[in-house]
């Protein structure tokens, strides 16, 4: 099932067709940045370092009532790398959101529609953490939700999230067929129930579905062999949580739970005897039962002098290669405020993917963890342009190889936001 974005205009419409007087939104900005890397591709042994220019245009429309707005925020991505001009890439990256507010209900809608390239996405969560080929990915999602509110204290909340993710593929570059396309829709709700001003509970249940499917390389061993597979699953989520706010600086919120997954996967192998015998096709199918914890938890506190947020969680997640994976990840960021327009920081994470790659009648080992930290400095020039300079450092480890990458990362970024009038009658 494939998510068209041109259908957003139509339901956008409907949402808003009852506004009266309004603010229309209307903020252009820009930015650049020059990034230095001795290890691009995340190899055990590079082979070369690179040099990344980002040309970053975009443009904020919108509008804000009395109780409903709507944002629409897009952004170009040109990337351009000094040495490897076949793997300059143009990014498009389009967000529209929208919220209204009723006596005892509230209602949202957010929509996403992003070109990226998989050597900037294949590290995060759903990534397969391989930056050996340079292909287009295209994801497109919508989630809509709806809360209404039953009493003072209680409230009740339905949300559905649909994404869809494709990767282009090369005809002759069989690396690329080791990204898989899939959909992952889910289907959520949550009790809340607040205590006080600074104590609320929740509990939610969600029933997500994912299906994928793809092609593996070719190989010849003597003939031609393919092999392609495809994946359905189905998960439901039990969680409950808690929210408290120790003052008004610091806040901490918990939740956890535990899933059930069953999972089908359908595998097919063609042997090609180059017209000498017909071809050869055997299929096999595998059904399973999983189960596992899942938990998210939030900290962070302000000071006089800057502040400090952590976040940690475990989660069952698409993954770029054809099934689902599990993932920890951690992560913490300090900002230090030096002087009335110098910032500092510092900002460290963690990740660990487990998963099991589905390829046809074989189960491949694709755990990696992943680390990074990044200093950073930033200047606010004027109120609308402000500078910063960063380091990166990068570092993953695959179970199977039991092998460390390290990539080092130098960075300075410029971004131009025109004070004008963004408020227009």
């Amino acid at each position: 099932m494939k998510f068209k974005t041109k259908r957003l205009l139509p339901v956008l419409v409907v949402f808003s067709h009852n506004c009266h007087a309004f603010d229309w939104l209307f903020e252009p900005n820009f930015g650049a940045s020059e990034r230095y890397t001795d290890n691009l591709r995340m190899q055990i042994e590079p082979i070369r370092d690179n040099l990344i220019t980002r040309l970053s245009p975009g443009v904020l429309l919108g509008y804000m009532a009395e109780n409903h707005a709507l944002n629409a925020d897009f952004k170009w991505n040109e990337l351009i790398y000094h040495g490897e001009s076949e793997l300059d890439f143009s990014e498009k990256i389009a967000d529209i959101s929208q919220k209204y507010t009723g006596e005892r209900f509230a209602a949202g809608l957010s929509a996403r529609y992003a070109e990226q390239s998989t050597i900037n996405t294949q590290l995060d969560l759903d990534g397969s953490g391989d930056l050996q080929v340079q292909i287009p990915k295209t994801t497109r999602s919508v989630a809509p939700n709806i809360t209404y509110n039953l009493t003072e204290r209680d409230a009740l909340q339905f949300s559905y999230n649909y994404t869809d993710v494709g990767f282009t593929k090369s005809p002759g570059l069989n690396l690329s067929r080791n990204f898989s396309d899939y959909t992952n829709q889910q289907f959520s709700s949550s009790l809340m129930h607040t205590f006080s001003e600074r104590l609320s509970v929740n509990l939610s249940g969600a029933y997500v579905e994912f299906s994928s499917s793809g092609e593996n390389p070719t190989v010849s061993n003597p003939f031609p062999t393919t092999s392609s597979f495809s994946q359905k699953s189905s998960t439901l989520n039990y969680q409950a949580g808690v929210q408290y706010s120790f003052d008004e600086r610091t806040r901490f919120s918990v939740s956890a739970g535990i899933r059930d997954t069953d999972t089908e996967r359908t595998s097919r192998q063609t042997i090609d005897f180059l017209g000498l015998l017909p071809n050869s096709t055997t299929t096999s199918v595998q059904s399973s039962k999983s189960s596992g914890n899942v938990f998210s938890a939030n900290f962070d506190h302000k000071f006089d002098w800057g502040s400090l947020d952590i976040s940690a969680g475990r989660q069952l997640t698409p993954a770029s290669t054809g099934g689902q994976r599990n993932t920890t990840n951690f992560s913490a960021s300090l900002k230090y405020n030096l002087a009335e327009r110098w910032t500092s920081g510092i900002t460290a994470t963690y990740l660990l993917s487990e998963s099991a790659t589905a390829t046809a009648g074989d189960t491949t080992n694709n755990n990696r963890t992943y680390i990074t930290l990044s200093p950073n400095i930033r200047w606010r020039w004027t109120p609308e342009i402000n500078l910063e300079l960063s380091y990166i450092y990068r570092q993953q480890e695959f179970e199977s190889l039991n092998q460390t990458s390290v990539g080092n990362n130098l960075q300075l970024q410029f971004s131009y936001q025109p004070q004008i009038n963004r408020q227009v009658k």
